[in-house]
């Protein structure tokens, strides 16, 4: 894998390790947000004599979430301000020390603190290598923007096994995963101090857009829709699968490995994808083949059924992140700030999920978790198309 370098910008640009550097920024939302779930048990019930061990350990498990969701667009001002290397570096250490250090702690407050501090990290070590990214030639940011996002697919697939592992041996160990940030800090460290320039790494951008934000205030919207659907499968299937009769937890987690497959495909082809039919019709084709792919799992009579919809549902989502990054970064002479925003709205709104679903699934049936956010998607995705047709016609007549 190669930086592409032109003219007389070739310090200005990451070379092949700087570039591995901001690919691997994708595993670390996955590193701090995520892959300590199998151990969070094992921490509650080290603290048993805590009466609020189990909420706190589950608090431990969602405060970076949270914290990641607010500081993005804080931190993409940041990065917008003294650039992107400086802010991957020393996010890179932070997340390595504020991550491992409740290893040595006997406080369960103590432990959440540090992990609303590396919700903090995670934002900075993302955002970062998604603007980093941006910086590229328009002709290779959206090859990159996939591998980003499937890099974070393979991880997860190496990670939570080792977190799993890990846990079985002693609480503390699983804390000492967020050392890989330490890997990373030398590559990171051949990054240029000084990228190129927003108008040269632009040069066939589209017009600005987002007003100051960096992103158009419809993409916020669509992003905070994603949060949501994204988590429809991994929380909620398995609460589904139960009512048609698959109540085997092996069993429940072959549509997450069918979906965990899709995604990897996807991200693995993106670059080719976006080449060929661009952002607009990439956002469509999220949608449909998203609010399709709920649609018929919600009405899937069996496993194979349900698998099949939720692979196709996959396949929609996975293309959504590198494709709303590529835009962004290929339209926002504040692309940093833009993504920022982006990931925070997609993140945010995950936390009421449980509330919706919940709610949604007590009035109507868990079927109809999968149904209102299919039709939904469905909805907006033929909305979409049609808005695209409309204007492109116009545009052809003037032509």
């Amino acid at each position: 894998m190669e930086a592409k370098q032109t003219g007389g910008h070739d310090a200005h640009l990451p070379g092949p390790i700087g570039l591995w550097s901001l690919l691997l920024s994708s595993i670390f939302p996955m590193l701090g947000l995520f892959a300590l779930g199998p151990a969070l048990p094992r921490v509650a019930a080290a603290f048993s004599a805590d009466p609020n061990a189990e909420v706190l350990a589950q608090l431990i498990g969602g405060a970076s979430g949270i914290s990641f969701a607010l500081s993005s667009p804080i931190i993409g001002g940041m990065i917008g301000r003294w650039g992107y290397k400086p802010v991957y570096v020393v996010s890179l250490l932070a997340f390595a020390a504020f991550g491992t250090v409740p290893a040595l702690l006997h406080s369960l407050p103590l432990i959440l603190l540090t992990r609303v501090l590396l919700g903090v990290c995670v934002a900075g070590a993302f955002t970062a290598g998604l603007a980093g990214i941006g910086t590229l030639d328009a002709t290779q940011r959206p090859r990159m923007y996939g591998r980003n996002a499937m890099l974070s697919s393979v991880g997860a697939m190496a990670i939570f096994p080792a977190v799993g592992a890990l846990s079985t041996i002693g609480w503390r160990l699983p804390f000492l995963i967020h050392l890989i940030a330490l890997a990373v800090v030398p590559m990171a460290m051949t990054l240029p101090s000084k990228p190129v320039a927003t108008a040269q790494a632009h040069a066939h951008a589209h017009a600005p857009t987002g007003h100051g934000l960096g992103v158009a205030p419809v993409l916020l919207v669509l992003a905070a829709f994603m949060g949501l659907a994204m988590y429809v499968g991994p929380m909620f299937a398995p609460f589904y699968l139960k009512t048609i009769g698959v109540t085997d937890p092996r069993l429940a987690a072959l549509p997450l490995s069918g979906m965990s497959l899709a995604a990897l495909i996807v991200t693995g082809n993106f670059g080719r994808l976006y080449a060929r039919f661009g952002a607009r019709t990439l956002f469509a084709a999220t949608l449909v083949l998203t609010g399709l792919g709920l649609l018929a799992a919600g009405l899937a009579p069996s496993l194979p059924a349900f698998a099949a919809a939720m692979f196709v549902v996959s396949g929609g989502l996975a293309m959504f992140a590198p494709n709303v990054s590529a835009h962004i970064a290929a339209t926002s002479t504040n692309f940093a700030r833009g993504i920022g925003l982006a990931m925070s709205a997609m993140f945010a709104v995950q936390v009421a999920f449980p509330f919706l679903a919940r709610a949604i699934s007590q009035a109507v049936g868990p079927a109809s978790v999968f149904h209102i956010f299919g039709g939904c998607a469905l909805v907006a995705g033929i909305g979409t198309v049609a808005l695209a047709r409309r204007t492109i016609r116009p545009a052809a007549r003037t032509a």
